[in-house]
C-alpha cells in the first residue's frame, strides 16, 4: 500500500501512523523536509496512491484534493475540509470513482462505546474543548477569515461535532437552539499565547469561542470550543445521568491509534457505498453546523 501525505505539520503524524501500518509513505512539503516539494512531482514519481492525507492549509484543501483526486483511491482532508457544504458536494460528486472522508479521527477511539452507553443514560451532555491559553500561530493564516474560512469553529469544532454525531444516531434530526461565534480576543491581546509564533504584523479577524446547543429526544447537547478562557483547559465530556449523577471522561489530544483504526477502517470498505454515504452526510452537515 502506498500513501501519500501533503503537508507535513500535522502530517508528520500521519506518516508515523502510516509507517506503522507498514503503508509505504510518500511525503510533500514546500519548506518543510519531504520527498518532494510539490504534489505534481509525486504524481508524476509514483502516479496513484492508496490513500491521500491533505494536512495542509485550509485554503488549499480543495486545490489539493481535486489534483489528487484521479491519483489516490481515497483521500482523507484534515478538518475543517474546505470552505462550505456546497464545496464539499461538488468535490465529491465531481470525482464519484475516488472516496473522500473529512477526518473524524475521534469516531475511532477506543472508548467510544463506552460513551455511546453513557450518552443513552444521560439528559444533558456537554462536549468541551476549552483551552487555557493557546490561540494557534496569531496573525497567520490561521487566524485570518479570508484563508482559514473561521477560527475554533474551523479548528476543534468538527472535533466535537464528529462525537456528537457518533454519540447520537439521528445528530441530522437534532434541533440547533445555539449556534453562536464570539471573537473576544485583538492581536495585539495575544503576547502571551502559548502556540505558535506571532506575528504582530498579521491579521486577526476570526472566533475564538464558539457555541453549539442541540436538542434531541429529551436531551440537551452543549459543545464548546474555546481557545483562550484564561480560567483552565478543559478537553472532557461531561454526562449527567438520568439519575442525577454526572460521568466524566476526559479526552484530551485523539491517540494514535484512532488515526490508525479510521484509516484501517476507511480501507477494509473502500468498496462499502453505505459506509461511504455516511461519511458523506456527516462531512457535509458539519460543514454546514461550521459555516
Amino acid at each position: 500500500m502506498r500513501s501519500i501525505v501533503v503537508g507535513m505539520g500535522i502530517g508528520s503524524l500521519y506518516k508515523t501512523v502510516l509507517e506503522n501500518l507498514n503503508y509505504d509513505v510518500i511525503t510533500v512539503d514546500l519548506v518543510k523536509p519531504a520527498d518532494f516539494k510539490t504534489v505534481d512531482d509525486a504524481i508524476r514519481a509514483y502516479s496513484f496512491f492508496d490513500t491521500a492525507h491533505i494536512c495542509t492549509p485550509n485554503f488549499t484543501h480543495e486545490t489539493i484534493a481535486r489534483q489528487l483526486a484521479d491519483c489516490a483511491r481515497l483521500i482523507f482532508v484534515e478538518k475543517p475540509g474546505v470552505k462550505d457544504a456546497n464545496t464539499w458536494m461538488s468535490i465529491v460528486t465531481d470525482f464519484p470513482k475516488t472516496r473522500f472522508m473529512m477526518v473524524k479521527n475521534n469516531q475511532w477511539r477506543s472508548n467510544l462505546d463506552e460513551m455511546r452507553q453513557l450518552a443513552l443514560q444521560s439528559t444533558t451532555i456537554n462536549i468541551n474543548w476549552i483551552n487555557h491559553n493557546r490561540v494557534p500561530n496569531p496573525g497567520s493564516w490561521f487566524t485570518t477569515k479570508e484563508l482559514s474560512y473561521g477560527g475554533v469553529s474551523r479548528d476543534l469544532m468538527p472535533h466535537l461535532l464528529s462525537l456528537f454525531a457518533a454519540l447520537e444516531p439521528n445528530y441530522f434530526a437534532a434541533s440547533q437552539d445555539r449556534n453562536l461565534k464570539i471573537q473576544r480576543w485583538k492581536l495585539d491581546q495575544l503576547s502571551g499565547t502559548d502556540y505558535g509564533a506571532i506575528n504582530i504584523d498579521g491579521v486577526y479577524d476570526v472566533d475564538d469561542v464558539h457555541l453549539l446547543r442541540f436538542l434531541h429526544n429529551d436531551k440537551i447537547w452543549n459543545l464548546t470550543a474555546n481557545w483562550r478562557s484564561m480560567d483552565s483547559t478543559n478537553v472532557d465530556i461531561e454526562f449527567k445521568l438520568n439519575d442525577g449523577s454526572t460521568t466524566v471522561i476526559q479526552l484530551g489530544l485523539c491517540p494514535e491509534d484512532a488515526y490508525q483504526s479510521m484509516i484501517d477502517d476507511a480501507v477494509c470498505n473502500q468498496h462499502n457505498d453505505k459506509f461511504w454515504y455516511s461519511q458523506f452526510i456527516q462531512d457535509y452537515w458539519i460543514h454546514g453546523v461550521i459555516a
